[in-house]
């Protein structure tokens, strides 16, 4: 069994036992247990009860409407203070389209985030020079600006209410400050979800109905725990969701036509979020306060930010990409780049794609005056935040949690925040880097596939990342690649189970066709035509099968070569294995299996179709374009005559374990008729198309990538991708000058 899949730990087996004494199986009762169901709510769940609490046990919550009901009466002017996140933009919309339908005049600030998070009094006075307001709200915010709020009440004369939902600070600004942490059955409120409980306090349920749309893109957008009354605020305003500019946004943003908890996740909150990252987050304001009519300059306003969010996070990307030493990666346990003029809004996202590439810390920075201003994402067994609070005297601030920190360093300390950073790490447990992938059940125990999709069904509305995971242990029955330029897997498994991966896991298509043991991780996805139900593959590791042997004598082939190496005997090469930062490469699975036990590689990571990450000792098959860079040692054992070329390999003799894989028919007669055959091609058919037309039955397709490579040998022939290939027929060279040509002619 794979030892990367771990079950997702029990939190509480006491509320296991409890869903369990109820009627259902363990495995469901953990699933539920883990996301929120106990003896408190199971009722609820089980009648798909929605879950509201009065707005009044919120702690001053009465204070705050008294105060609001006091300037509504007396025709006040409300200053709104809010975020340029999608929680803050819709909890500043939530109150402002309140008041503007209640006659209450009001203007809403949100800061850009050059100006960062929180409340400002310098952007109130600047409003206040404009024209007076009788009530300043923060919505999403101020919890933690004490001194700004009473410098605004001190300086303005004017009342703050601080409506919010982050952890409280040890001083509280002098004020009324609503947030479910300081006294509420649920304290997990989204500052959207804050604001909305703010109107129901004010006008009831059914008038706060109507903004419940609002809310529960904030909620979502903050990813906030979809339990208690969250879970009630997304379904009703999914239920209600009138919104005419988000309507034309989701419609143009090609979501269901009910809008679901995915699409506002994966759809709409980040066309709202793009606004801030990448200009200003009144665009994303603009369409949110367009309630009542659909603007269509508004939405495509906020479609060409996110349009323009991706291009600039691809030129990004471009640099860093090239910036990535591996083998420093592999050295510090993190990545660590910075440059002049990146887009602050696009860091966060940029250290998350590496942290999820190289298992590592991921610490990206950006220029801003004096300073470094920059984002960290963290991997699961390691508490960032911890790791910064280790190196805060070299830093101007920091703040974050967990997974994430943002920060700022002096310009002249960012060489000693790498080193102190990789000291913090070095002294981690190794194990904390090794790729875990969770899972929440084994499918065949004591649940079915459509027990999960019930659940699933039942757990409504789920956030992306609450998705039950499961296990499957099976065989392949077929597979078949999809989609535009085929490069999807479909596979059909022996219990009847479709899974389905998109782009990587289309290579494994052709070694699992014909029959596979997989080890799989997979959620679940009912398709709403057919109502068929297939697993989305999280991740799949297989086992031995006949079809490897294939895939490695084809990729040794296309990438061997016969230049000379440095060869070491057995006993050097048991020493070398032994290493905590070592590659060991096999040209065929069976010698892998032979060696396996004799050099104690049971616990390495088995890298055959490609780089799975950055593990310290992996196994792998001859890949080209694997990062062998990064490890300390590289051992190959190999078939003398050819093999892989890598720099700073150690080699060493090995017997294979089927001569077969060595062996094959190149004469003369098999290159002309692969020759003959590229001179049929035209320009729609790809180099592996010609085989299929002019060759199967004639020759192996590893002759014929063979041949090839002898043509490109000689120049005789230049392939520069899928579909062009060039022929010289001005060049005239024999089969025999051809060191490839000579490896299979001996």
């Amino acid at each position: 069994m794979n030892s990367k899949y771990v079950k997702r730990p029990v939190a509480d087996a006491d509320k296991v036992e409890y869903l369990m004494r109820q009627g259902v199986s363990r495995s469901i009762a953990e699933i539920l247990s883990s996301r929120g169901i106990d003896e408190n709510n199971f009722d609820d769940f089980v009648h798909d009860r929605m879950v509201f609490h009065s707005p009044f046990e919120m702690a001053n919550m009465d204070a705050a409407v008294e105060t609001i009901n006091y300037v509504m009466e007396s025709g006040g002017k409300i200053l709104i203070y809010g975020d340029y996140d999608a929680d803050g933009l819709t909890a500043s919309s939530v109150l402002s389209l309140f008041f503007s339908d209640n006659g209450i005049e009001n203007d809403v600030i949100i800061p850009t985030r050059d100006e960062g998070y929180g409340l400002h009094a310098e952007n109130v006075f600047r409003a206040f020079d404009k024209e007076f307001y009788d009530l300043v709200i923060t919505v999403d915010c101020g919890i933690s600006n004490a001194e700004d709020v009473n410098k605004i009440v001190s300086e303005l004369g004017v009342e703050v209410i601080v409506t919010d939902h982050h952890e409280l600070p040890e001083i509280l600004p002098d004020c009324i400050c609503v947030n479910p942490k300081l006294g509420y059955p649920f304290p997990y409120l989204a500052g959207a979800g804050v604001a909305w409980k703010l109107v129901e306090a004010l006008a009831g349920r059914d008038v706060a109905k109507s903004y419940s749309d609002l809310a529960c893109i904030g909620t979502i957008g903050d990813i906030m725990p979809m339990q208690d009354e969250n879970r009630a605020i997304v379904k009703m305003g999914l239920e209600n969701f009138q919104h005419k500019s988000l309507k034309k946004l989701a419609e143009l943003s090609n979501c269901s036509a009910v809008v679901s908890v995915n699409d506002v996740a994966m759809r709409i909150a980040p066309k709202i979020n793009a606004a801030g990252r990448v200009g200003s987050p009144q665009a994303a304001l603009d369409v949110l306060l367009s309630r009542d009519r659909a603007d269509l300059s508004k939405v495509n306003k906020l479609l060409e930010l996110n349009d323009k969010r991706k291009q600039l996070l691809e030129e990004i990307s471009v640099l860093s990409d090239s910036m990535c030493d591996v083998k420093r990666i592999a050295a510090e346990r993190m990545v660590f780049l910075y440059s002049d003029n990146w887009q602050h809004g696009l860091l966060g996202i940029v250290a998350s794609r590496y942290k999820e590439k190289y298992r590592v810390p991921a610490v990206i920075m950006t220029r801003d005056g004096e300073n470094y201003v920059g984002s960290a994402r963290g991997i699961d067994a390691i508490n960032l935040f911890d790791v910064f609070s280790k190196c805060k005297d070299c830093l101007v601030k920091f703040g974050g949690h967990k997974a994430s920190v943002g920060f700022s360093v002096a310009c002249d300390r960012v060489e000693e925040l790498r080193k102190r950073l990789c000291e913090v790490l070095g002294a981690v447990d190794e194990d904390s880097f090794e790729k875990r992938c969770y899972y929440d059940v084994e499918l065949g125990k004591d649940c079915t596939v459509q027990d999960i999709v019930n659940l699933t069904n039942k757990l409504q509305p789920m956030l992306p990342q609450d998705k039950i995971v499961c296990r499957v242990s099976d065989s392949v029955v077929q597979a078949n690649l999809f989609g535009r330029d085929e490069a999807h897997l479909s596979a059909t498994l022996s219990c009847g189970l479709e899974v389905k991966g998109f782009f990587k896991y289309g290579a494994f298509a052709p070694f699992i066709r014909n029959g596979a043991n997989v080890d799989l991780l997979c959620s679940t996805e009912t398709d709403s035509y057919t109502k068929k139900t297939c697993g989305i593959l999280e991740d799949m590791s297989l086992s031995n099968s006949v079809c490897f042997d294939e895939f490695y004598k084809l990729n040794l082939l296309k990438n061997f070569t016969t230049d000379e190496r440095r060869f070491v005997d057995a006993e050097q090469a048991k020493t070398l294995c032994s290493g905590k930062s070592v590659a060991v490469v096999f040209d065929d699975y069976e010698t892998y299996l032979a060696y396996c036990s004799v050099l104690n590689l049971e616990q390495f990571c088995v890298d055959i179709f490609f780089d799975s990450g950055l593990t310290k000792v992996a196994v792998v098959s001859p890949l080209q374009n694997y990062g062998f860079g990064r490890f300390e040692k590289i051992v190959y054992f190999a078939h003398k005559g050819m093999s892989l070329k890598i720099p700073d390999a150690y080699y060493v003799e090995a017997a294979p374990a089927r001569e077969e894989l060595y062996t094959l028919e190149l004469t003369r007669d098999v290159c002309a008729l692969v020759y003959s055959a590229i001179k049929l091609k035209n320009s729609f058919e790809s180099v592996r198309g010609v085989y299929d037309k002019y060759l199967t039955g004639k020759l192996s397709y590893q002759q014929y990538v063979v041949a090839l490579r002898v043509f490109e040998e000689l120049g005789l022939a230049k392939i520069t991708d899928k579909y062009t290939v060039e022929l010289d027929g001005s060049v005239k060279r024999a089969l025999t000058d051809s060191a490839i040509y000579q490896a299979f002619n001996k």
